[in-house]
């Protein structure tokens, strides 16, 4: 049992090797994060001062969406519909989603931009919990930008995979990252680690 905290321990402090890959993943998890609370956040203040099914109908007006009209637009209308056909709670609902899904992609942001391993591990957990349903989704309605968005996901969890080596690698090897040693009790008399 206690090779297995002295592991964590070890695990968990280890710096990584900031590679160009790293410094991408750590941008793309700050701008998605930016994006998801600030949006929830205008989705909570916007509900609660004005009716959203009339603002939507007038932010259409205003910005003339019609169908046909190039894909932004048709885009953006559709989100402004399915968003104020929403009852007042399930906005709230989603606004807050969105604000706390933003937290956990700020959090992994600062855990890579800090060098840390277990953010490599976060980024890896979040990023195939929504695996499933991605691929769901672009089943049941194929666009490119959702196929655009699986493979981005799926090269961010393969690189983690193979060029990090994460749950591959035992205190005392070689790694991919900045070698570091692990704690005398986890090697063996002749300094390899044990298994």
């Amino acid at each position: 049992m206690n090779t297995i905290t002295d592991w964590v321990k070890w695990e968990f402090g280890r710096r990584i090797e900031v590679t160009t890959a790293i410094r991408l993943i750590t941008i793309e998890r700050f701008l998605k994060a930016t994006v998801l609370v600030v949006g929830g956040i205008l989705l909570i203040v916007v509900g609660a001062k004005t009716d959203v099914h009339k603002l939507v109908e007038e932010i259409q007006d205003q910005l003339n969406l019609t169908q046909g009209r190039g894909f932004w637009r048709t885009l953006a209308q559709r989100v402004l519909e399915r968003f104020g056909t929403l009852s007042r709670d399930k906005q709230d609902l989603i606004a807050i989603g969105a604000i706390l899904y933003g937290a956990l992609e700020g959090f992994e942001g600062v855990g890579l931009l800090l060098r840390r391993r277990w953010a490599e591990y976060l980024v890896l957990i979040a990023t195939a919990a929504f695996l499933p349903l991605e691929i769901d989704e672009l089943v049941r309605k194929p666009t490119a930008l959702k196929a655009l968005a699986l493979l981005v996901n799926l090269l961010i969890i393969g690189y983690l995979i193979w060029r990090k080596r994460l749950f591959l690698e035992r205190p005392g090897h070689t790694t991919a990252d900045a070698t570091e040693q692990a704690p005398a009790d986890l090697r063996g008399r002749s300094g390899q680690s044990l298994r």
